[in-house]
């Protein structure tokens, strides 16, 4: 951004639900907080995830931010955050089963209840997906059902990233 006056007004568009605003915050950050994201997960995928989630969050809270504090320093506040609840939360299923247990989860199999309960659970999220636009529809199959990078959806759909990044992150919105 040229100054500080320029990325207010960019954020008040982004405020407003304007996509292209939206957008633009998301590629002016993204390979910052993805690259800070990455340092601290050392995985790529999971890095790209958490910053779908990051910015799913910052624009779902730009009316929090106050503008006596550096915008980039919210956001990888923001971006550590998810990363350690991230980190936090696998370590915490990691740890919790015993090596025992582990034995004996792989011989495990469900029960004729778990897998109703499974299918109702599927059938409920299909439901969602199903009542999603088209576009977010493809979008969501595409990156969580077929598990394509978003470089590949970018090549395929010819939306620009930012795009890409845009629409996933309200149509996870909309799912839940």
């Amino acid at each position: 951004m040229k100054n500080k006056s320029d990325l207010l007004q960019l954020l008040e568009e982004a405020k407003n639900s304007k996509q292209q605003a939206q957008s633009k915050i998301v590629n002016l950050y993204w390979g910052d907080i993805k690259s800070y994201i990455f340092s601290i997960v050392k995985d790529e995928n999971y890095s790209e995830e958490l910053t779908i989630e990051t910015f799913t969050k910052v624009l779902n809270k730009l009316n929090l931010y106050n503008a006596d504090f550096d915008f980039k320093t919210w956001v990888t506040s923001i971006a550590h955050n998810t990363a350690i609840d991230f980190l936090r939360k696998k370590n915490k299923d990691k740890n919790k089963f015993s090596n025992e247990e582990y034995h004996h989860l792989s011989d495990w199999e469900p029960s004729p209840e778990q897998l109703f309960i499974d299918k109702q659970n599927l059938e409920a999220f299909e439901k969602r997906l199903d009542k999603l636009p088209e576009n977010y529809r493809k979008l969501i199959y595409s990156r969580y059902v077929e598990g394509k990078k978003l470089k590949d959806i970018v090549q395929e759909t010819g939306l620009s990233l930012a795009n890409v990044k845009v629409s996933l992150m309200r149509a996870k919105k909309l799912l839940s």
